[in-house]
């Protein structure tokens, strides 16, 4: 099996999880809490870096057997990208969650405050915090697979 036909598949399976999470509302429900919009920019990066990377496997197929050694090294600097940005993910993941904490926290603790708004300003905020991370977790390790994928190819 071709490392592009490895990575199609892998995103195919991606997609599908994707479209089964969103039926039951779960993509919805996560954009739509998310305060600070980092799961938006997290599957946006996805998509592109994904793409990219996909591009390289194409590549990593096509490697002409006389320069496979150069080849192989300038496709690996390329894949350097990808595995930034998979890294990451998770790290804008704990931002959000940075960003929803202290949403949560800037509720008015003081006597006057009803129950009602402090538990509104702290679900708004919980909300961010979990739905990042969760982004973030969630496409940091198919992005890693993608990659691992391109690099064994690479590394034969």
């Amino acid at each position: 099996m071709t490392t592009f036909t490895k990575w199609f598949l892998l995103n195919a399976v991606m997609l599908t999880a994707v479209f089964f999470a969103e039926t039951k509302g779960a993509i919805t429900l996560m954009v739509s809490n998310d305060v600070s919009h980092l799961t938006i920019v997290i599957m946006a990066l996805y998509v592109v870096i994904s793409g990219m990377v996909g591009r390289l496997c194409y590549l990593a197929d096509k490697v002409d057997k006389k320069k496979v050694e150069h080849d192989a090294e300038e496709l690996s600097r390329k894949a350097e990208v990808g595995w930034f940005a998979a890294e990451h993910f998770f790290s804008l993941g704990l931002l959000g969650t940075v960003f929803g904490l202290c949403v949560a926290t800037t509720t008015n603790l003081n006597a006057e405050a009803q129950v009602s708004d402090i538990v509104s300003g702290l679900k708004e905020g919980l909300h961010t915090a979990f739905y990042t991370t969760i982004c973030g977790i969630v496409f940091s390790l198919p992005l890693q697979v993608q990659l691992m994928i391109l690099r064994f190819k690479l590394e034969e």
